[in-house]
């Protein structure tokens, strides 16, 4: 067992826990490296409720990485104490749904308790925002690229990311911002920084990150007056069938599951948030929505496109002649993406460090990957039926005969990518 306590800079520990330090500035050190201070006060009027989410979920994704992963087995427990603007509002019934939805998220065992920070006179709030319909995740991946191609267009929207200190998502990000300019259409574009400060890092998955960039973008929703958060993202990946009877989904693609949806719009009711998130390309796999947003933006978007980054292993750098900031294209969610150009009949522009490698380090990298796309060779063989997404934790609703087919044409557009 591991404990933290978050608290604001201004604050005094109360307990004994390992302490992690919430900056009032960029002035002072502390554990988080953020662009917001612990009231939120840069994003203008944000409510207490608000506020305080975002500091728990903030408490939660520092613990996951300053907290090694067993190799054994997987699973850690970890005990937050969280300091709060008004702790008297938070029930046990909503800080055990919050430690249910942390685990669902993690796979790890949480417990949270709340204490009230010192009481302190709040920075000076920033000028209240512009208002805004919606607001849109952008985080410098293909899917929010093209769900940002389809809406770019709507004068009322946000688009929102947030990154952790990784230069390659930073990169992305940047490059995507820079197209929609360039191609003549301007996007409301916020970005934060906010993840850990220091050397404090010493896990390498992100479990937890997705939910930290849900509630930073109804924070910033709830500043502008939008009642929507949009997660753009395919409906294949988003429920992350088993690509094997040996491997389950991993539960770091759990970020927009259905049912990830479903309990943090049940928290945010609880809290009488009144935001609620969605995804509204659910039923879409990634080679449609590809072709969604070139039909939509069709001028310059196989370059815009070849701008994002999909992998999910980010060690392309490690590999002499790799770079940091460039796809893999082996893993499953390379395999994906360059699938689902050539389902959507959109040339890939992206450069690949499989492509870049050669000798002793590209022999490297596709040992390293071997299980990604024998996982995929064999998905596309056997198939994926209602059975396997039983297993998957989907909400009561959920419509299996859809899911199905999803995952049908999400198969066969893996079919397209010889492995």
């Amino acid at each position: 067992m591991t404990a933290f306590e978050l608290r604001p800079s201004t604050s005094r520990a109360k307990t004994r826990s390992g302490q992690l330090v919430w900056p009032k500035d960029r002035t002072v050190p502390g554990d988080l490296r953020s662009d917001l201070n612990p009231w939120l006060t840069q994003l203008g009027l944000v409510s207490d409720p608000v506020i305080d989410l975002v500091r728990l979920v903030t408490a939660a994704f520092l613990a996951d990485q300053r907290v090694r992963r067993p190799s054994h087995t997987f699973t850690r427990t970890i005990d937050l104490t969280v300091q709060l603007v008004d702790p008297g509002r938070w029930t046990d019934e909503v800080l055990d749904d919050i430690a249910d939805l942390l685990a669902w998220l993690t796979g790890d065992a949480w417990s949270i308790e709340v204490e009230a920070e010192r009481r302190t006179r709040r920075p000076a709030r920033a000028r209240r925002l512009p208002r805004a319909e919606a607001v849109s995740l952008l985080s410098g991946g293909l899917d929010s690229f093209a769900g940002a191609t389809i809406t770019a267009a709507d004068p009322s929207r946000i688009y929102f990311g947030q990154r952790d200190g990784a230069t390659a998502v930073k990169h992305a990000q940047d490059e995507v911002a820079a197209w929609f300019e360039a191609h003549g259409q301007p996007i409301r574009y916020r970005r934060v920084r906010h993840g850990v400060g220091g050397p404090g890092k010493v896990e390498a998955s992100t479990r937890s990150r997705a939910l930290l960039f849900m509630v930073l973008a109804s924070a910033l929703a709830e500043a502008s007056g939008a009642t929507r958060v949009e997660v753009p993202e395919n409906g294949f990946t988003s429920l992350n069938p088993p690509l094997g009877p040996e491997r389950g989904g991993p539960l770091s693609t759990r970020s927009t599951h259905p049912a990830t949806f479903e309990r943090v719009n049940a928290l945010m009711a609880k809290l009488r948030i009144g935001v609620v998130l969605s995804n509204p390309y659910e039923w879409m796999t990634k080679g449609e929505l590809v072709r969604a947003g070139a039909a939509a933006m069709p001028a310059g978007y196989e370059d815009g496109a070849a701008l994002t980054l999909s992998c999910a292993k980010l060690d392309s750098g490690r590999y002499k002649g790799g770079d940091s900031t460039l796809n893999c294209g082996l893993c499953v969610a390379c395999l994906v993406r360059r699938a689902s150009f050539l389902a959507a009949g959109v040339t890939d522009r992206s450069r690949y460090v499989k492509d870049q490698l050669t000798g002793d380090p590209l022999a490297r990298l596709r040992a390293n990957r071997h299980d990604d796309c024998a996982a995929v060779d064999a998905a596309i063989a056997a198939g994926i039926d209602d059975v396997a997404l039983m297993s998957l934790g989907l909400p009561p609703t959920f419509d299996y005969e859809q899911g199905v087919d999803l995952c049908r044409r999400g198969l066969a557009e893996l079919a397209f990518v010889a492995t």
